[in-house]
């Protein structure tokens, strides 16, 4: 699948300690890519840890070939496990790691030990 990344608009939040990254996605005669190679790619766009970049919002455009998201990239795990709801970090971790911590969460075993935040 091939697309291309438009960097929009790029903040630094001291505060959070993260940089909050407003892109777009040009992907003609494709289907809107998946969450985890936007995240890729955005990584390796800003020279960032993967495990750390979070991609918040992906708003598919009707009937266009480009898609307008928003993307969080952290300096480190704790930051990132006290600002981003749970949801959205299983969102962004890979389909059989997302469907072992609903697994396990259901069960009421540790699950946080699958998010792999560790550097």
């Amino acid at each position: 699948m091939s697309f291309t990344i438009e960097i929009l608009e790029e903040k630094k939040n001291p505060l959070i300690d993260r940089n909050e990254i407003k892109f777009r996605i040009e992907h003609f005669n494709e289907s809107t890519p998946n969450r985890l190679e936007i995240k890729k790619k955005i990584a390796a766009l800003k020279n960032s840890n993967e495990k750390f970049t979070i991609i918040r919002k992906i708003q598919t455009h009707f009937g266009g070939a480009y898609d307008v998201g928003l993307a969080n990239i952290y300096e480190d795990a704790k930051e990132l496990q006290f600002y981003e709801p749970f949801h959205i970090q299983v969102r962004n971790l890979p389909i059989n790691t997302r469907s072992e911590i609903y697994k396990l969460k259901k069960r009421k075993e540790p699950y946080s030990h699958l998010f792999e935040y560790e550097k």
